[in-house]
């Protein structure tokens, strides 16, 4: 493209907390934070006119400024007690009011004069504005005991209630409960202490939800204004609401330990857990005799099963040299179920991504290759790639009726890791690395489908087409199917390297 960016995106943005601490008696700690967060964005975009984009050719102009304040007061207590010699109680309660403001607003020209530069000096201007108040509030009591410096137990309840969510199901109540056992601190371990000197069991169990998974006003029916003759009116959106929304549920439950080696030089710890999520928040479509397209409605239910690994270790331990690295290892598998008819395309996809029964949350979902029964690819009669349809002419065995899609990638890494290393050298030298890798996963290059569509033509993958290696008219043919764009993703790659003095 011939594309000028009139400004870089400018951003302002402030952040502050004020707290306050305070200890009025042996073992009780009163906490307050008030936070504070104020930023403002402002980004332009600007294509001249006669460029080479064929949606806008005559020129395209924009501006496009955001606000947004958000302000959060934390109010926390915890005492702490021997109750026994041999019994430890810590009891906390706390609560937190968060207020976020958002105003946004966006200018957009087309059809610009031969020395426009501005939207509002275009043809067609068109411009919105938007604001949203979002209010959450949280409240929190929590028990632990701990038993002879061995057994921990802890037992906690949430209250939270966020103005995004219907009247009838705002506040919500959430439990947790989790133990751990401190084995190295038996009588029977202590010949093992010079092995392993610190060995772990742990438990828990925990509900928890999502306060801002929908915009504002999203359970509303919103109505959008529309200019009649001579009068102004408005229209009802394209989306309905939902009085009777509310916030997913997470349910998880994990299991792991905590281990120590060499005398502390050596570190290991791991958790299994699984995680079921239900009322998923999702974006669903509606008939057209409701008059509406869409609506946010809970339905469906997730599934999250991981393993999580940290290996921590001193491979140098002088008193001038230190060396520490971290390996970290994870693994998560993540499957949908009951979408109503099998499959829900989000919105903001192209149609591309879904919810699709039996396979992981946002899997690309769309068009792919018609093939042979030895895999080969089955092309037209006039030799170009075509997708698969719903049947195939008896006589001739080509594609025949609608296209039908089917799941062609997981944006799911099969894991995850990062490798971290810190080197300090006497009391003021000190270096760290952080390598993150991720596998087995998919992207879809949007990129590479433009550019190598003949229309525009800008990267190498068109090449082929112009010198007549492929049929005319190949570009145009694979820019419907999706398969051919899906690409490995997985990475390694050097994070952070940094030196300090």
């Amino acid at each position: 493209y011939k594309v000028g960016r009139m400004l870089p995106d400018i951003v302002n943005r402030f952040i502050g907390d004020f707290q306050v601490n305070l200890t009025p008696i042996n073992g009780l700690n009163i906490s307050y934070v008030l936070g504070f967060d104020n930023s403002t964005q402002i980004a332009t975009g600007f294509i001249p006119v006669r460029n080479t984009t064929p949606s806008y050719d005559a020129g395209f102009s924009r501006r496009a400024d955001r606000t947004a304040y958000q302000l959060n007061n934390d109010l926390n207590a915890s005492y702490r007690t021997f109750l026994t010699d041999w019994l430890e109680s810590t009891t906390g309660i706390g609560g937190t009011i968060q207020t976020e403001k958002y105003y946004s607003t966006g200018i957009t020209g087309t059809q610009l004069g031969p020395i426009a530069r501005v939207s509002t000096n275009a043809a067609t201007v068109v411009s919105i504005d938007s604001r949203a108040d979002i209010n959450i509030m949280g409240f929190f009591a929590q028990q632990t005991f701990g038993i002879g410096d061995r057994f921990f137990l802890t037992g906690a309840g949430r209250y939270d209630v966020s103005s995004v969510f219907g009247e009838d199901n705002r506040w919500q109540f959430y439990p947790k409960l989790s133990g751990s056992y401190l084995i190295s601190n038996e009588r029977f371990w202590q010949g093992l202490s010079g092995i392993i000197p610190i060995f772990k069991l742990r438990a828990s169990y925990g509900q928890a939800g999502n306060l801002t998974a929908i915009g504002a006003y999203d359970r509303y029916t919103n109505y959008n204004p529309v200019a009649l003759p001579g009068l102004p009116g408005v229209i009802p959106s394209p989306q309905l609401g939902n009085s009777g929304i509310k916030p997913e549920r997470q349910v998880e439950t994990e299991f792991g330990a905590d281990m120590s080696f060499l005398d502390g030089r050596l570190g290991l710890e791991f958790s299994v857990y699984k995680k079921d999520v239900k009322d998923l928040l999702l974006f669903i479509g509606l008939t057209p005799s409701t008059g509406f397209v869409n609506q946010y409605a809970n339905i469906g239910t997730m599934t999250n099963k991981g393993f999580e690994l940290m290996i921590t270790g001193a491979p140098i331990q002088t008193e001038r040299v230190r060396w520490t690295s971290t390996l970290i290892y994870s693994r998560n598998r993540n499957e949908v179920n009951d979408i109503p008819g099998g499959v829900l395309p989000f919105p903001g996809g192209f149609g591309q991504v879904a919810a699709v029964d039996g396979y992981p949350l946002g899997s690309f979902y769309s068009t792919y290759f018609a093939r042979n029964p030895d895999g080969s690819l089955l092309l037209t009669p006039a030799g170009l790639p075509q997708p698969e349809r719903a049947g195939r002419n008896p006589e001739n065995g080509q594609p025949l009726g609608a296209t039908v899609p089917k799941v062609i990638g997981d944006p799911n890494p099969d894991w995850t890791g990062s490798w971290v290393n810190d080197i300090s050298v006497g009391n003021r030298l000190s270096f760290r690395t952080q390598f993150d890798a991720g596998y087995g996963f998919d992207v879809f290059n949007f990129t590479r489908r433009v550019g190598e569509r003949d229309l525009y033509g800008g990267l190498a993958g068109y090449e082929p087409e112009l010198r007549g290696e492929v049929p005319k008219g190949t570009s145009t043919a694979l820019f419907g199917i999706f398969e051919n764009y899906i690409e490995d993703g997985s990475f390694i790659k050097l994070r952070e390297v940094s030196v300090a003095y």
